[in-house]
């Protein structure tokens, strides 16, 4: 135990493999650097933990222990992935009256940030659900330009990502909400749009050349 005694806890609420995802490494800059300010921290896959009533057990009393949670993930489909919002009802119905601030981090592979604006709609609903204190949500745009490597490690175009996120560390290890400031910073565009959108294009034309699809990509089954 440390003179503090705070405990921050990571949930990462990507499917990928631990060090494969842009939730975790954005998450994981996070509690690092509260680490290093005293707190004692945990990290959590929600995906792997969901999977037996053992690791939902050890979520629960993971999230009770902490006095501050950080949920990280990936959009989908203008939500949170499926297992993260079955740990949000578990969570929720499993609560106790202790004190803990939640804070949400959601990246999405759309240009634009705002893509991110309903599901930390979602998760302001769900602290207050679940009788936590909102302390405020991160949106990024882009993140099919990142890789689940560490943000040090990802050159300057994460150059606003580290000092949104520097800004709601200092935030958070002050009992604060996250500040606009970071909040503004974390929704700069990484690169161009249209450098983004022409990376991406190339990427599924490939993609679909591997798989033998590339005259499919224009196909529209459903259309009427």
């Amino acid at each position: 135990m440390n003179s503090d005694g705070k405990r921050v806890l990571l949930l990462v609420g990507s499917p990928k493999a631990p060090g494969k995802s842009v939730s975790e490494a954005l998450g994981a800059y996070v509690i690092e650097k509260v680490g290093t300010r005293g707190w004692n921290t945990q990290i959590i896959s929600i995906r792997t933990t969901m999977q037996s009533e053992e690791g939902r057990d050890n979520l629960v009393r993971s999230v009770e222990d902490a006095d501050l949670i950080i949920l990280s993930f990936p959009l989908y489909v203008d939500s949170l992935p499926a297992p993260v919002i079955e740990a949000m009802e578990l969570i929720a119905e499993r609560r106790t009256d202790k004190k803990i601030r939640f804070v949400a981090i959601s990246n999405s592979g759309f240009p634009e940030a705002q893509h991110n604006s309903v599901a930390l709609a979602i998760c302001r609903r769900f602290a207050k659900a679940a009788g936590m204190e909102w302390v405020g949500g991160l949106a990024l745009g882009m993140g099919g330009a990142l890789s689940g490597k560490p943000l040090e490690d990802q050159g300057g175009m994460v150059r606003s990502i580290v000092k949104s996120l520097n800004l709601a560390v200092e935030a958070l290890a002050n009992d604060e909400s996250i500040p606009d400031e970071a909040i503004g910073l974390m929704a700069k565009p990484l690169i161009p749009a249209w450098m983004y959108t022409t990376i991406g294009n190339i990427g599924w034309r490939r993609q679909a050349k591997r798989y033998g699809t590339r005259k499919k990509l224009h196909d529209r089954p459903y259309q009427r």
